[in-house]
């Protein structure tokens, strides 16, 4: 019997050190505090749609480094053997040579202007990519903070709701409440809890977007260093002294630039000259007598003057035509830009200073809302007031906080926006 118990003893013993070493072996889920600055520094690194503009950039740069290669000359070799099949014993003839040529156009400084033109637009591009990135990875970042108090209220509302709906059912009960006051506290509830449901699925996919843009693993635990409420102290938004560098603006401007090199490639096209030069020296001979020089090579320089420009209805005219319509509508577009620019700064600011008021209104609210909840909370400590009453006050409470941290979010992306369009560093106009 004694033996039994030992054999079942060792076997629990083995069984519990085969979990604990299952359980040590098991992966730990990773995980992440962000603050705002890393968050960025991560999407920076990570972003993998960053990564493939970042090799679209490096090949213009290759494109642009050697667009001088069409001025290097074409340089050949060739050498041949042959021998005619007949009885006597004839040598076998050899002859070897080499040429070497070049083609200058004054399209060669149009092509390699375009290139370095076509390089510095993909900077642009790729500049405007980056700034993106930041700007969604700063508006999600606070717009997660806020969905993660939103939830915290929606839960305190929901559970205040549950209270009203079990008090009321006790009440139906013992015969002082109709039964619809019980129904609709019922609906009440019910509602409350799928308020967040709803918050809780919204707030899961907003952080899968977040990983997302940060380059980082779905299933990587991500907590938050941050509070929404520090942007309520952001005073007075004043843009005095800072020169607008809107990236659509510049786009617009590189856009005109490559434009005009189009057009000036397409009169050299029309009207340009080209020459062309060659020289080709060859040596021959046999097995017999060896190979000689029997001349020095030859020579050859040629200019071709082409007339297509000079006639209006050609294809040449018509090409130089169609590109100062390109040139004139770009110029249009780029003024266009600048006025867009200049109506959505007017326009972040109003909402700026709109919002800002709006924050004002709100903490007041907050202030009421707190004296009403303290009122409410000394009547019920005397026992003049039930717990639902003093539930109640709570839940106006955090609701007006709620309204004023939705300001708050209001408040901290149009300033983003703002320092977008003016094309400053993130930061610029938000200190706090």
């Amino acid at each position: 019997m004694k033996s039994s118990k030992r054999i079942k003893a060792l076997f629990f013993c083995l069984a519990v050190a085969e979990s604990l070493c299952h359980a040590q072996t098991q992966p730990s889920q990773p995980s992440l505090n962000l603050t705002i600055e890393n968050a960025v520094e991560k999407a920076l690194e990570g972003n993998r749609s960053l990564k493939q503009g970042q090799l679209t950039l490096a090949q213009k740069k290759r494109s642009s480094s050697l667009s001088w290669s069409s001025l290097i000359p074409s340089i050949r070799g060739n050498a041949s053997l042959s021998n005619t099949f007949s009885d006597k014993d004839t040598p076998t003839a050899i002859s070897i040579g080499g040429s070497a040529s070049v083609t200058l156009t004054p399209s060669l400084y149009t092509a390699i202007k375009g290139a370095s033109l076509n390089y510095e637009q993909q900077k642009i591009s790729y500049e405007t990519a980056v700034t993106q990135v930041e700007l969604n990875v700063r508006k999600l970042f606070y717009s997660l903070l806020f969905k993660q108090s939103q939830i915290e209220v929606l839960q305190s509302t929901a559970d205040s709701a549950q209270k009203r709906y079990e008090s009321n059912q006790t009440k139906f009960r013992s015969g002082t409440l109709a039964q619809m006051d019980v129904l609709n506290s019922q609906i009440t509830w019910q509602n409350a809890k799928l308020s967040v449901e709803s918050a809780k699925m919204s707030l899961e996919n907003d952080l899968a977007t977040f990983k997302q843009l940060l380059g980082i693993p779905q299933e990587t635990l991500i907590t938050l260093s941050g509070n929404l409420e520090d942007v309520l102290s952001i005073g007075t938004i004043s843009i005095e002294g800072i020169e607008a560098h809107s990236a659509n603006v510049e786009s617009c401007e590189k856009q005109l630039e490559i434009a005009k090199n189009a057009l000036l490639a397409t009169r050299f096209s029309a009207w340009g000259p080209s020459i062309s030069a060659s020289y080709n020296y060859t040596i021959r001979g046999d097995t017999k007598n060896g190979l000689k020089n029997t001349d020095y090579g030859t020579f050859s320089l040629s200019l071709s003057i082409p007339l297509d420009g000079y006639i209006p209805w050609t294809n040449g005219g018509q090409s130089i035509a169609n590109q100062k319509d390109a040139v004139a509508n770009l110029e249009m577009e780029l003024d266009n830009a600048r006025m867009t620019q200049d109506i959505n700064i007017q326009s972040a600011i109003k909402k700026i200073e709109q919002t800002q008021d709006s924050i004002q209104l709100r903490k007041s609210s907050v202030t009421v809302a707190q004296q009403s909840y303290d009122m409410t909370l000394s009547a019920y400590n005397h026992g003049t007031r039930d717990l639902l009453t003093l539930q109640s006050a709570s839940d106006n409470l955090q609701n007006a906080k709620m309204n004023l941290l939705s300001d708050a979010l209001n408040l901290i992306t149009a300033i983003l926006d703002l320092e977008n369009t003016l094309g400053v560093p993130f930061g610029t106009l938000s200190s706090y």
